[in-house]
């Protein structure tokens, strides 16, 4: 299976996938947006959120090669105003790198969403004891304990993309 991204108009993505879902084949085109549980603290009360992981990104999961992918939905492409292009490697290879792929996967769940994790801090290290981060510690460039966000930077399409996701510190050891 590869992957390919569309880039849609800020705050579309749901509207554009729902639309590809039904137009297109569902045996040969499977659009989703990944998503990003986010914890915030509003008025006292802790509420949990979902949002676009890469806001104005659709992705498509097919079985189809690079060329077969874009004879297959150019005219889908030029038909919608919310569909600005497929994005691309240096206009050669449009279909995301494998690494890039399992990187995502291995942080989302069935849905495609990235929930919250939960770790500890002892000393200057911190521990992940559950959610999709655990195991990932190096992974993570720094923690905002109030805002329970942990910074990380992920491969997108060759660019390195800063991501904010839920992480929750429980306990903090010191050394």
């Amino acid at each position: 299976m590869y992957w390919y991204v569309l880039f849609v108009r800020t705050g579309r993505e749901h509207r554009v996938e729902h639309l590809l879902k039904e137009t297109l084949d569902n045996n040969v085109f499977m659009p989703f947006v990944p998503l990003l549980e986010v914890v915030f603290k509003k008025a006292g009360v802790v509420k949990k959120e979902v949002k676009p992981l890469f806001p104005s990104y659709v992705f498509i999961e097919s079985e189809l090669l690079c060329q077969q992918f874009i004879k297959r939905i150019s005219t889908f492409i030029h038909l919608s105003s919310d569909i600005i292009r497929v994005l691309s490697y240096c206009d050669t290879e449009i279909a995301m790198r494998e690494c890039e792929k399992q990187m995502i996967l291995s942080l989302c769940n069935n849905d495609y969403c990235i929930e919250s994790s939960v770790g500890i801090i002892e000393g200057s290290k911190i521990h992940i004891i559950e959610g999709p981060l655990k195991g990932l510690e190096s992974v993570v460039k720094k923690v905002n304990r109030h805002k329970r966000q942990a910074l990380i930077e992920l491969e997108f399409m060759g660019d390195i993309r800063v991501v904010n996701v839920g992480l929750d510190i429980v306990e903090k050891i010191p050394s």
